[in-house]
């Protein structure tokens, strides 16, 4: 909720027309993502975004080190001299990624100032699984498409990678916050695979009680259209019994539980949940017990799927925050 007027002021459509305004045309996807044009590079986005602001007399230093604030307001830098401000709006990132210089190492800084913060942990990650040997030998580096996993009564479809740590992938990544505190509270999370999404129950179950074959492997490929990969999971997963049983097996192909053991490490995470305490903060990110101070992006502590939401949230956070810096200068 925190994020609804920042959205509901600057939504992906004006931000396509941002991108626009910068030469950077956008189409929408298969997955209603928004997209650069196809042949646009990352960096060319990226120069396109800094050309802007130095058109805008915006001064960009490089390697300047913050390393805190003086007691007169002052903000401190390494090998370089203090800087007094009339405002300042902090904007650095998560936890994850430090070859980038997400590093997360901030995050004392604010402690030492009395602002409330909370450790950084992974989000839109890998998730851990104990795969039997023979299983994960066999099908490493396969995926599981056209599926969807169920938590906490939310359903994230797509597909993921089946890998020696355990699963990575779009349609797990969604489910971070659930499967995030179930691993942080018991130290597992149980999550229920769906191998067709698009078929109920007793329809599968119709498929496999009419097939021809007698052999329940063949009926599963042949009848479902099952991958190599679902076939073996299904064969290591399911107890024999509720495999012989076409009723326990349509169900189970459904509703496959399947045990989450931990988390990738925050370095390999594609983004991080924690930071800055929302609050500690007021409805247009100002640090509550600092005025002139403001937090904005991906180191308050919010968390959102990846595939553009967080890019999204992180320029309606901005636009919001400029536009109330501009009316208050006027």
């Amino acid at each position: 909720s925190f994020l609804q007027t920042s959205l509901s002021h600057f939504d992906n459509e004006d931000f396509r027309a941002w991108l626009i305004g910068l030469g950077i045309p956008t189409f929408s996807g298969t997955s209603n993502r928004i997209f650069p044009e196809k042949g646009i590079k990352p960096i060319e986005v990226l120069n396109a975004i800094r050309n802007k602001l130095v058109e805008n007399k915006v001064q960009i230093q490089y390697e300047h080190e913050w390393t805190g604030w003086k007691d007169n307001g002052q903000l401190t830098f390494k090998n370089t001299n203090n800087i007094q401000p009339d405002i300042t709006v902090f904007a650095l990132g998560g936890g994850s990624w430090k070859i980038t210089g997400s590093d997360g190492i901030w995050l004392s800084i604010f402690q030492e100032m009395e602002i409330n913060t909370i450790p950084f942990s992974p989000s839109n990650c890998s998730y851990q699984i104990n795969w039997p040997a023979s299983f994960i030998n066999q099908h490493e580096g396969k995926p599981l498409k056209n599926i969807a996993f169920k938590i906490d009564g939310k359903t994230s479809k797509g597909e993921v990678v089946l890998t020696k740590f355990g699963i990575e992938g779009n349609a797990i990544y969604a489910l971070s916050p659930s499967i995030r505190k179930d691993i942080q509270t018991t130290g597992k999370s149980i999550i229920h695979l769906d191998l067709k999404p698009t078929l109920s129950v007793d329809a599968i179950f119709n498929k496999l009680d009419k097939a021809s074959q007698k052999n329940i492997s063949e009926i599963l490929k042949r009848e479902l259209n099952l991958s190599p990969q679902q076939l073996g999971l299904i064969k290591h997963l399911v107890p024999k019994e509720d495999f012989l049983n076409k009723r326990s097996l349509s169900k189970l192909v459904k509703s496959l539980p399947i045990e989450l053991t931990g988390m990738a490490p925050i370095d390999e995470a594609i983004s991080t949940v924690g930071g800055i305490d929302r609050k500690s903060l007021d409805g247009y990110f100002q640090v509550i017990n600092k005025p002139g101070v403001y937090c904005i992006g991906e180191m308050i502590d919010w968390d959102a799927p990846t595939g553009g939401y967080l890019l999204q949230a992180c320029f309606s956070m901005g636009f919001k925050l400029a536009h109330e810096l501009n009316s208050t200068a006027k």
